[in-house]
Order: C-alpha cells, then sequence, then structure tokens
C-alpha cells in the first residue's frame, strides 16, 4: 500500500503523465509499472530496491540521478525511502511510435535501468517541467520534448544496448563520448575533473558511474 503524500503535481496528457512527487516514502506493489516510466531525484541519497525477478537490485540513487523503469518489465515490489522526484510516464504506443520511427520495428523492449547518469534525459525532463508549469504553456514545445525524450530511451535503452550489469553507470551515447574524448586527448594529462566537466557530470558520479559501465577505475583506465 503506497504511504500518504505530502504532496504531488499531476500534468496528465496524451501520451504521457508527469509528475512532481514529494513524499517520505514511495512503495511499488507488484507489477505497478505498465508504461515506461523515468524517474530523477531532486535531492538526496536514497535507496532502491528492485527484485528483477529473482535478482534483486539494490543502488542508491543521488540528486540529478535517473531512474528508468520499462513498462514491460515485471517488478515484484520495490521501496524508495523519503525523498523528492520527478516523474515522467509514457504511454506504451509513444514508445512504440519512436521505434518505429528510428527504423528499430514497431516492438522493442526497454532493459531496465537504476541510477543511470544521463544528463541529456535530467537536461530535457527539467525542461518539461518548467514548460507545463508555465502558463500558458507551449502544446507543441511539449510535445517536441516528449517525443526527444521517447527517441533517446528506446534507442539508447534497449536491449541490447543496454544491459543489466551497467545498472548505475552511463548510457552508452554517454560512455561513447566520454571514450572519444579520453583518446583524443591521449597526448595530454588527463583529470577525472576535467573528463567529468566535459561531459556535464558531477565528478563524484562520474567517477562512480565509470567503473560500474566499465568494470575499471577511471584512474586504470587513463594509465593504459
Amino acid at each position: 500500500m503506497l504511504p500518504p503524500i505530502f504532496s504531488t503535481s499531476s500534468y496528465p496528457a496524451g501520451d504521457f503523465t508527469f509528475e512532481h512527487y514529494r513524499q517520505p516514502s514511495f512503495a511499488v506493489l507488484p507489477q505497478a509499472f505498465l508504461m515506461c516510466s523515468i524517474s530523477i531525484k531532486l535531492d538526496g541519497p536514497s535507496n532502491v530496491e528492485i527484485n528483477c525477478g529473482e535478482k534483486l537490485t539494490r543502488r542508491q540513487l543521488s540528486r540529478g540521478d535517473v531512474t528508468i523503469i520499462p513498462h514491460r518489465f515485471s517488478i515484484e515490489g520495490a521501496h524508495v525511502e523519503a525523498c523528492e522526484f520527478l516523474q515522467l510516464c509514457l504511454n506504451p504506443s509513444l514508445v512504440e511510435h519512436s521505434a518505429e520511427e528510428l527504423g528499430l520495428g514497431k516492438h522493442v523492449e526497454l532493459a531496465p535501468a537504476l541510477g543511470v547518469v544521463d544528463p541529456l534525459a535530467e537536461q530535457t525532463i527539467y525542461q518539461l517541467e518548467e514548460e507545463l508549469t508555465s502558463s500558458p504553456n507551449r502544446t507543441d514545445y511539449v510535445n517536441v520534448l516528449v517525443d526527444t525524450l521517447a527517441k533517446h530511451l528506446v534507442r539508447y535503452y534497449t536491449r541490447g544496448a543496454w544491459s543489466r550489469n551497467k545498472v548505475g553507470g552511463f548510457p552508452k551515447y554517454l560512455l561513447d563520448r566520454i571514450l572519444e574524448y579520453i583518446e583524443s586527448n591521449r597526448d595530454r594529462s588527463l583529470s577525472s575533473q576535467e573528463i567529468a566537466g566535459a561531459v556535464g557530470v558531477e565528478t563524484d558520479r562520474f567517477v562512480e558511474a565509470f567503473k560500474a559501465a566499465t568494470g575499471k577505475s577511471i584512474q586504470t583506465y587513463l594509465k593504459k
């Protein structure tokens, strides 16, 4: 049973529902997510537990982390500590439409991702909140933002592009950008602070996520 919500602002539309939660805790009942849900933490840290079949995944989310739960993914139960976060739920039809437009076929399956560092998703969902809370809001621009985020999720979080062992790391597009930046600057000394700044991620989160995504610390990778 869901705990009492301190406050929530909801902005329903045809293809999505946008919500701003402020509540003491967040409990998810079995198979509660019937749509693709993207949440962004506003304050933290917060502990998250998601039971993926027989595998229990535990992660600590920090400010700016993105949590993505696909609508076709079966969830046995989850609990999030007291927090404030933005949540965008996309209708399955919108995800399928995005996949078709990208030439990936109609039936795509998004892979689970918890606590992923994704500056593009973060920036887009904050822009969406700003637009939805403005008066009057520009409906056409709102639809562009939602469509952009849906295509981003389909392009980088479908099975094959993302796997469970990268939970807590970077999406492929951002990891590729990081590795490209490192390789193009091999002729000089690089620091984790410089690389993190170049891709728009806080240094502490960058160091943690890089190791989660590659299995190597950034210091070890720079020495090779």
